[in-house]
């Protein structure tokens, strides 16, 4: 299954390139990603690899330049029964990127002690 996605990535994909400014501690790294319309995304993730959206949030992604942001939606995608996942990236409502993706989807084992939680409004 990993394989096809593998070739529907490279079919899509578009390139970019990494680069990393030596007198900076951090950088703005850039890869491959698979990009399309979200109903195009939503029908490989969904229908071909069946996995469903499991969890989602708000995301802030780096522009091109690297110092103004874009706000957008972050889905994580999963298949319980094949154990595939995969990350989605809702850059706007017509067009979302798969950013991560791959197998052994498992959870983690919660934390040993309580964290209290408070939500202020």
């Amino acid at each position: 299954m990993r394989k096809t996605f593998s070739a529907l990535v490279l079919s899509l994909v578009l390139t970019t390139s990494a680069y990393a400014e030596h007198e900076k501690n951090t950088y703005n790294s850039q890869k491959p990603v698979s990009c399309n319309t979200v109903e195009n995304v939503t029908a490989i993730v969904g229908g071909q690899f069946g996995e469903l959206p499991y969890m989602q949030g708000d995301g802030l992604a780096a522009a091109i330049d690297g110092k103004q942001f874009i706000k957008t939606q972050l889905v994580l995608a999963v298949n319980l029964e094949t154990n595939t996942f995969s990350v989605v990236e809702i850059i706007n409502p017509q067009l979302a990127c798969i950013i991560a993706g791959g197998d052994n989807f498992r959870f983690n084992k919660p934390p040993s002690q309580k964290t209290n939680i408070v939500l202020e409004k």
